[in-house]
């Protein structure tokens, strides 16, 4: 008689158990590892980013800064004025205003486009009086569809203000 002993049921069944829960382990984990890179969702993801970014950074921002909007091309923007009367007015350099914001960013009409500006979480008014515009635009994001959303924010200096630049989230949603 030998000391060796086989395998018993027992060393099989807790080998076989721990096999099991780390495969179940893989496939429940792993697709939530690749779910970030889903085909189709991207798109929209780098719209909204790159339309923020030249919002932010470009067409509303006033000349010689790249950090503060400029009050009367943001007013402009939003009140529907012409693009070539607002840069001969004021300099500005958008293309299209907020009454056409797919031109302006440069986006096929089949996405929508969705652009505010708010103050401590409400949609702001800019300006005062005749000159006065709400600072939003394009309809309101469908509740059944993934949107991509940017955030930027950005101060606006308003040269009546005696406190000065304001600070404000502008927000483009993309679906």
């Amino acid at each position: 008689m030998s000391d060796d002993r086989a395998q018993t049921v027992l060393d099989f069944v807790v080998g076989m158990s721990v096999f099991l829960v780390a495969v179940g382990f893989t496939f429940a984990f792993v697709p939530s590892l690749l779910e970030p890179y889903a085909v189709g969702e991207g798109a929209t993801v780098i719209v909204a980013e790159r339309g923020a970014a030249r919002l932010a950074e470009s067409s509303l921002v006033g000349a010689g800064s790249t950090a503060t909007l400029s009050h009367a091309c943001t007013v402009a923007f939003f009140n529907g004025t012409d693009p070539a009367t607002a840069a001969d007015t004021f300099g500005c350099d958008w293309t299209a205003n907020a009454d056409d914001l797919h031109a302006e960013l440069g986006v096929d009409e089949v996405r929508g486009l969705n652009l505010t500006v708010t103050r401590n979480g409400t949609v702001e008014s800019i300006g005062s009086g005749v000159a006065s515009a709400h600072m939003r635009a394009g309809p309101a994001p469908p509740r059944g569809e993934s949107v991509s959303a940017a955030s930027r924010i950005v101060a606006i200096d308003d040269p009546n203000d005696p406190e000065g630049a304001q600070t404000y989230r502008l927000t483009l949603r993309v679906w």
